[in-house]
């Protein structure tokens, strides 16, 4: 029996008389928004991972989705007969490549340079047959329905409400436990067996339901056989893609961490973009937080907002007048892999595990199960190949987000240092918008000294001198400072601080510090001297706007750097 468009519901009709039908469509039209929206939010999230730029991956892979929508919306118009083969054929084909969508797209960026062409291409089709279902649902429950107002708002609620419970659903418990590929799988089998449920219902509206039924069979015995293997071809693919062993491999809900170890030469990546290189992270750190301890009137108290691989701290916990260090990071994941991991121990030299770590509520931030502190076992011996260093500071560790802790802390620093990562994402960009740096003002002890990581003053211009302008729009006296970083290359900072002094009599302090009172491994006065001289027209900021929450002009040019 073919099922046609305005065939009207009862016997004159020609439709068997299916008690529940209506029902029936509706469940499945809450069940494939849901799906639809996670599908959305993961092949998003997939690409945030591998493009490590979420206002790029996120917001063209739903734009891509919603046009094929349009275009499958269009597309069913050609469909005239066997509404319902074609429905459950859209299901099974939607189950098939929403299910080996994400092992796929991350094959082509482990074998291939056309990575995001794949992601984009199954955006494509998984909003078309997306796009395709809703309006032959719509025409198929118009013979179920008492009117055409009652079917588009039946068809279309449940629509709206399996979106939203697959958007709470995806955010608090998908995402936080699963993997991408494993959801993904999981989708393709719900698809795959609502067609295969629908195919034995309608069993009797449907032209070929013996090639319906081996369709979906033969798709969900695939998933089913890929299931069991695909943490085995994750990790070989994800293995691909870098030069040195994988040691650890981690995906929580704020990035993508991977430890990577060959000899002596430690790795660490987010979302895919190296972080630091045990070979010479010492001069990263080193440049991050001796000068502006060195410059400060006092240390009782130094705040980090980020490290939370412990190596700024280590640095910090070097100096004996410190009264006590607040290590502020998001990712608490993040803080106990530092804590725990062999060999990032032994190069953060401990810091996180020695230190007394205790819950902070600051300012009427109230910490979720999520966000709170992870308390250790502080009297657990550690195994250095060395002394144990004594701990003479009290370091806290609060897993929040900094700028949430900016608006809601009290009290004053002498030392800030600010350790993100580059500024890629909408998420981060705030943490270089004149408003934050406004907050660390705020927090900032008279005499007190901020530095700031600053990308590539030579391979990222625009984005290093942006931060250096919205730090003065904030508020600051600037003073830009670089270094070679071989894993990097040519690295920037700045040393922030309320005037006065003017930036050439900080200038003139640095050029007259003697050496560091404590150990380093590669800084020296000769080193730090060299550091503030930069070439000719590096430093002409003209042209350049201050990044800000409604206006991250930072994103745009962080996008432009790193060109070849």
């Amino acid at each position: 029996v073919n099922v046609g468009v305005g065939a009207g519901a009862g016997a004159d009709s020609g439709v068997p008389v299916y008690r529940h039908a209506g029902r029936i469509l509706a469940l499945s039209m809450f069940i494939q928004g849901a799906c639809g929206l996670i599908y959305e939010y993961t092949l998003g999230a997939l690409g945030n991972h591998l493009v490590g730029t979420s206002h790029e991956a996120i917001f063209v892979v739903i734009g891509v989705m919603m046009f094929s929508m349009g275009v499958g919306s269009v597309a069913q118009r050609l469909i005239e007969r066997d509404l319902v083969d074609r429905w459950l054929l859209i299901e099974i084909c939607l189950g098939l490549a929403g299910g080996t969508s994400v092992v796929l797209i991350q094959a082509a960026f482990a074998y291939t340079t056309q990575y995001r062409l794949v992601l984009y291409l199954f955006s494509a089709f998984l909003g078309g047959c997306i796009g395709l279902e809703i309006p032959l649902l719509i025409r198929i429950n118009q013979d179920y329905a008492a009117s055409l107002r009652a079917n588009l708002s039946s068809v279309l609620f449940m629509d709206y409400a399996g979106s939203l419970a697959g958007a709470l659903l995806f955010a608090y418990v998908l995402l936080t436990r699963f993997s991408m590929a494993r959801i993904g799988i999981a989708l393709g089998l719900i698809n795959i067996s609502l067609g295969l449920l629908g195919a034995l219902y309608f069993r009797r509206l449907l032209a070929r339901p013996r090639r319906l039924l081996a369709a979906g069979g033969s798709a969900a015995l695939l998933l089913l056989l890929l299931a069991p293997r695909t943490a085995q071809l994750l990790d070989q693919f994800e293995q691909s893609t870098f030069a040195d062993p994988i040691i650890l491999s981690e995906t929580t809900p704020y990035q993508h961490i991977v430890l990577t170890r060959r000899g002596d030469r430690l790795n660490l990546y987010l979302n895919g973009n190296l972080q630091f290189s045990s070979r010479d992270e010492q001069i990263y750190h080193e440049l991050l937080v001796h000068p502006a301890m060195a410059l400060a009137d006092a240390h009782r108290r130094v705040l980090i907002l980020g490290g939370g691989d412990g190596l700024a701290l280590r640095e910090v916990l070097k100096y004996t007048d410190l009264g006590e260090v607040l290590l502020v990071d998001l990712d608490a994941r993040m803080t106990e892999i530092a804590a725990t991991q062999p060999d990032l121990v032994r190069l953060n030299q401990a810091s996180l595990r020695d230190a007394r770590v205790r819950t902070l509520a600051p300012g009427g931030v109230s910490l979720s199960p999520q966000t709170r502190p992870i308390q250790r076992d502080l009297t657990a011996p550690v195994t250095l190949h060395e002394k144990p260093r004594r701990v003479i500071a009290h370091v806290n560790l609060l897993n929040l987000d900094a700028d949430l802790y900016l608006r809601s802390a009290d009290g004053l620093f002498d030392v800030i240092l600010v350790d993100f990562p580059d500024p890629s994402t909408l998420e981060v960009a705030k943490l270089y918008s004149r408003s934050f740096y406004r907050n660390l003002a705020a927090h900032l002890a008279p005499g007190g000294f901020v530095a700031v990581q600053s990308t590539s003053p030579y391979h990222a211009g625009k984005v290093f001198l942006c931060i250096g302008k919205t730090l003065r729009a904030a508020g600051f006296s600037v003073l830009p400072y670089h270094q070679n970083v071989p894993s990097f290359g040519e690295w920037g900072w700045h040393l922030a601080w309320l005037a006065p002094p003017d930036s050439a009599a900080v200038a003139e302090r640095i050029r007259a510090l003697p050496a560091p009172p404590v150990e380093t491994a590669f800084l020296t006065p000769a080193v730090l001297r060299g550091a503030l001289a930069f070439g000719k027209g590096l430093l002409d900021a003209s042209s350049i706007e201050i990044n800000t929450r409604l206006r991250p002009s930072i994103l745009a040019y962080h996008r432009s750097a790193w060109k070849e």
